[in-house]
C-alpha cells in the first residue's frame, strides 16, 4: 500500500525501466521514505502455470533490475544511506549479473574439465572445490534461511527441494543472460505481461484455463537450451569415462536444467495438457494484500 504523497515526492511512476515498482520505491526511500514489510499479512496469487510465461516473466524481472542498476545505482552511492545500505542495493539491482556469467561457464565447462584432468587432483581441491563451495552454499544458504523462517518446522524437507530450484535456474540462465545484456546496452523491448488465467484451487473453472490461447510461443530460445542440455550430457559421459565421478552430479544439474526448460517450452507450446494446474494450497480466510506502509522520516526534509 502506497501514500500518494510518497509517490508524488518520488517522482511518481516512471517508465523507463521494466520494473517501475522497483524503481520506484527506491527513489522513494533516498528521498527519506521508510518501507514496512509485514510478512505475517498473506497475499495469495497466481504463479505462472506455463514455462514460457514464467521465463518471460523472470527475464523482464532480470532486464528490468538491471536497468534500475543503471537508473538508480549512482544515486544511491551519493545519498546519506548507511553503508550496509548501499552494499546490499548494489548486490539487490545487480544479482543478475550471473546469468550472463552462468552461460559464459556453460560453454567452457567442458574444455576446462578436460584441461583440468591433467592436472591432477591437488588443483581440484584447491580451486575448483572452494569455487564450488562458495557458489552453491550461497544460494543454498539463501533458500534455506526464508524457508527456515516461514517453516520453522518443517523446512528441513528443503533441503530436497535445492537441486531441483538449482538446476531450474540454471534453465532459465540462457533467456535471462539475454534480458541483462540488453538492459546493460540500453536495447529497449515491450513489457511481455505474464499470463494469468483465473487458477483457483476448488473453483469449477480450475480446469478450463488450458483451452485458452492466451499464452506465448516457444520462439527459438529453448533449441538453445535443448542444445546446451546435450552439450552437458556429453559431459557426463566423457567424465564417467575418465572416472571423474566426482563432477557427476553438478554436471546433471545442467543437463536437467536445459533439457527441463527447453522441451517444456517446446512441448506446452503445442501439448496444452502438460501446463502445469492448480494445486491444493491452505489459504487462510483473513489472507489479505501484503500492507506496505509508507512513513517520512524527519531526516527527508
Amino acid at each position: 500500500m502506497w501514500r500518494r504523497q510518497a509517490i508524488v515526492d518520488a517522482g511518481g511512476w516512471q517508465h523507463d525501466t521494466l520494473t517501475e515498482d522497483t524503481d520506484l520505491s527506491y527513489r522513494a526511500q533516498i528521498r527519506g521514505w521508510k518501507f514496512l514489510y509485514l510478512p505475517e499479512i498473506e497475499c495469495p496469487s497466481e504463479l505462472p502455470v506455463e514455462m514460457n510465461g514464467f521465463k518471460s516473466q523472470q527475464a523482464r524481472w532480470a532486464k528490468g533490475l538491471m536497468q534500475t542498476a543503471k537508473k538508480i545505482l549512482p544515486q544511491v552511492m551519493r545519498s546519506d544511506a548507511p553503508a550496509k545500505a548501499k552494499i546490499e542495493a548494489f548486490f539487490h539491482l545487480t544479482a543478475n549479473i550471473s546469468y550472463p556469467l552462468m552461460v559464459f561457464l556453460s560453454i567452457i565447462l567442458l574444455p576446462a574439465m578436460i584441461v583440468r584432468f591433467y592436472q591432477g587432483w591437488f588443483q581440484v581441491l584447491l580451486i575448483d572445490l572452494p569455487l564450488f563451495l562458495a557458489s552453491t552454499c550461497s544460494i543454498s544458504s539463501f533458500y534455506l534461511s526464508a524457508q527456515r523462517a516461514f517453516y520453522p518446522k518443517t523446512w528441513k524437507r528443503t533441503f530436497f527441494y535445492l537441486p531441483v530450484v538449482m538446476a531450474v535456474g540454471i534453465g532459465l540462465s540462457v533467456k535471462n543472460a539475454v534480458a541483462v545484456i540488453e538492459a546493460i546496452f540500453g536495447v529497449k523491448s515491450e513489457f511481455v505481461r505474464t499470463p494469468k488465467y483465473k487458477v483457483e484451487a476448488n473453483a469449477k473453472n480450475s480446469k478450463e484455463w488450458v483451452k485458452k490461447k492466451y499464452h506465448k510461443g516457444a520462439g527459438l530460445m529453448p533449441y538453445l537450451e535443448v542444445l546446451l542440455g546435450i552439450y552437458f550430457a556429453g559431459a557426463v559421459v566423457y567424465s564417467i569415462q575418465n572416472a571423474n565421478y566426482v563432477t557427476v552430479p553438478f554436471l546433471l544439474l545442467f543437463v536437467w536444467g536445459y533439457l527441463y526448460t527447453g522441451v517444456m517450452s517446446i512441448a506446452q507450446t503445442y501439448v496444452d495438457r502438460l501446463r502445469f494446474g492448480a494445486k491444493e494450497l491452505p489459504v487462510p480466510a483473513s489472507a489479505a494484500p501484503v500492507a506496505a506502509a509508507a512513513t517520512q522520516s524527519s531526516a527527508s526534509d
